[in-house]
């Protein structure tokens, strides 16, 4: 590789952010470059390329929030919160002191639906498991009446986002509704107490297309 080159690729490794690759070794560099940054603009990473990570998948998922608020303007309001990164201790300190919590799930959405007063949701992938505070959190949000779940991938994420938009607004206990819903005899009752309900049990684990757990 020749010395211009090389100083090329260092000096493109520090315009691009989030990105897995690394620039000297990374075949697809000369796509990267293709479009430069507006000037005094970090470029975003690729995610076409990007290796796939629990990063990546929660920044599919408000990528595709932030192309869906005109649908529904609930998606403006979703958001991350940062509990987690490598830190260094001052900050770890002072964010401590802030009222940052271990624990808290990765993505909120602050919209009463259905009879839910909120939907929390917990990012993970590929071997990853709940840390003890997150599973302490989400039971605890679950409890307290929000919908809960913890998502493998930003599909999974997106499908509990869009199933729960689309839940009218009530406030009813879902304990109560559920156990209605499930034994009542009236095929019409039934119908409209399903409609307040998300069809997967409110805690659940969604992996590669399949639903663990759902305790509180």
């Amino acid at each position: 590789m020749a010395e211009g080159e090389l100083f090329k690729k260092l000096i493109w490794m520090f315009k691009v952010q989030d990105c897995c690759h690394i620039c000297l070794f990374c075949r697809y560099y000369e796509v990267c470059i293709t479009e430069e940054p507006e000037k005094g603009t970090w470029r975003r990473m690729n995610m076409r390329y990007a290796l796939k990570s629990e990063d990546t998948e929660q920044i599919t998922v408000i990528q595709w929030a932030q192309h869906n608020v005109c649908r529904n303007p609930e998606l403006k309001w979703l958001y991350h919160c940062p509990n987690g990164g490598s830190r260094n201790q001052r900050e770890a300190v002072k964010l401590k002191q802030m009222g940052v919590k271990a624990g808290v799930a990765d993505l909120c959405l602050p919209y009463p639906k259905g009879i839910y007063c909120g939907l929390y949701i917990e990012m993970k992938y590929g071997s990853n498991r709940q840390q003890e505070s997150q599973k302490e959190f989400l039971k605890d949000m679950a409890a307290a009446g929000h919908f809960v779940a913890t998502c493998y991938s930003a599909e999974e994420a997106i499908a509990v986002i869009k199933e729960y938009l689309d839940l009218p607004h009530s406030g009813k206990e879902e304990s109560v509704i559920r156990d209605v819903a499930r034994f009542t005899e009236d095929e019409r009752l039934r119908r409209e107490l399903a409609t307040n309900l998300m069809q997967i049990p409110n805690n659940s684990i969604l992996k590669d297309g399949g639903i663990k757990g759902g305790a509180m």
